[in-house]
């Protein structure tokens, strides 16, 4: 399994029983089963979260390194999310996992965005994600990581 699928994987197994979660299904399809014709499915975000208070759509990102560049989250996701954030009790974040620090941050679609159009960077760094985003408490296991789903919901009740 590759790191991103490990991330989603581990973060899937977080999420407490009384949290609603729903990952989007991912893959190709194809038109009248012509092996020619095929599409790749663009989902808004990888999954929903739903606590009874709040829906949560999450782009879930795992990346190596101190930054993640701006080309690992497509523009339709940016564009769909900033959309739907505009719904009542309806929240829209990145999740963004630095492998290599061991550090995970939520960060809102329009704090995100704001940041993509008005710096000069190409990418996020994780700095940026220490200022603007919310932590997400993560425990190591042996090679795999459990993380504060719960804590993570309220805090995003609780930043607008």
């Amino acid at each position: 399994m590759k790191k991103g699928g490990q991330f989603e994987n581990n973060f899937k197994k977080s999420v407490p029983d009384d949290i609603l979660y729903y990952r989007f299904k991912d893959g190709t399809g194809n038109w009248q089963h012509n092996n020619l014709v095929r599409f790749q499915a663009k989902n808004v975000c990888d999954c929903m979260l739903y606590d009874g208070d709040i829906l949560v759509f999450a782009e879930l990102k795992n990346h190596k390194g101190k930054s993640i560049p701006f080309s690992c989250i497509r523009e339709n996701q940016i564009k769909e999310l900033s959309m739907y954030q505009y719904y009542k009790n309806t929240k829209c974040v990145v999740i963004i996992n630095f492998e290599d620090l061991e550090e995970c941050y939520c960060l809102f679609i329009a704090d995100l965005s704001h940041f993509i159009r008005t710096t000069d960077r190409m990418s996020v760094p994780v700095e940026i994600c220490r200022e603007i985003g919310i932590k997400i408490e993560n425990k190591r296991l042996r090679t795999n990581y459990r993380y504060d789903i719960k804590k993570m919901m309220e805090e995003i009740k609780n930043a607008n």
